[in-house]
C-alpha cells in the first residue's frame, strides 16, 4: 500500500511540474508576442503654439507634423498620410507623448489592407485655459502584422 501511495505522489508531482513548465513557457511567449507581430517603429516630432493669432504652418516636410499657431478657443488641424507597404494587412498604432500628448484628437488603431495609403486627420481639442507657449511630443507609430483571432 505504501508503494503505491508512493508512486501516486511521484505522478502528482510530475503532473505539477509539467503544468508548471507549460504555464511558463506560454507566459514567456505572451509577453514576446508584441516582438513577433511588430514590423515597424516611428517617431515623427509635433509642435503647436498657443498664441493670440491663429497661423497655419503650410510646409509639405511630413519629416515633422507642425500644427502651426492657434490662438485661444480656436483649434487646429493636419493630414497624414500613411500607407502600408506591404502585401499584408497591418495594424497601426499611434500614440503621442509629451506636454502636446493632452491637446491632441487623433484615432489610436488603424487597420490597413495591403498597399493602402490613407489621409490622417490629427487635431487639436478647443483650446479655452491652455497657456501660452510652444507644446511639442513625438508622434509613435508601432506597425504591426495583422493577426486574426
Amino acid at each position: 500500500m505504501e508503494k503505491k501511495e508512493n508512486n501516486s505522489n511521484k505522478l502528482m508531482l510530475f503532473v505539477a511540474i509539467s503544468l508548471l513548465v507549460v504555464s511558463l513557457i506560454a507566459f514567456i511567449i505572451s509577453l514576446n508576442m508584441d516582438s513577433i507581430t511588430s514590423l515597424e517603429k516611428k517617431e515623427i516630432p509635433i509642435t503647436i503654439k498657443i498664441d493670440n493669432r491663429t497661423a497655419l504652418n503650410m510646409s509639405k516636410n511630413e519629416s515633422i507634423l507642425n500644427l502651426g499657431s492657434v490662438a485661444v478657443s480656436n483649434y487646429a488641424s493636419r493630414n497624414l498620410t500613411i500607407s502600408n507597404d506591404y502585401s499584408f494587412k497591418t495594424v497601426f498604432e499611434f500614440d503621442i507623448i509629451g506636454d502636446i500628448a493632452p491637446l491632441m484628437i487623433f484615432q489610436p488603431v488603424i487597420i490597413f489592407e495591403p498597399n493602402e495609403k490613407k489621409d490622417l486627420l490629427f487635431r487639436t481639442k478647443i483650446i479655452t485655459n491652455e497657456s501660452f507657449g510652444e507644446y511639442s511630443g513625438t508622434l509613435l507609430i508601432r506597425i504591426k502584422k495583422f493577426i486574426e483571432e
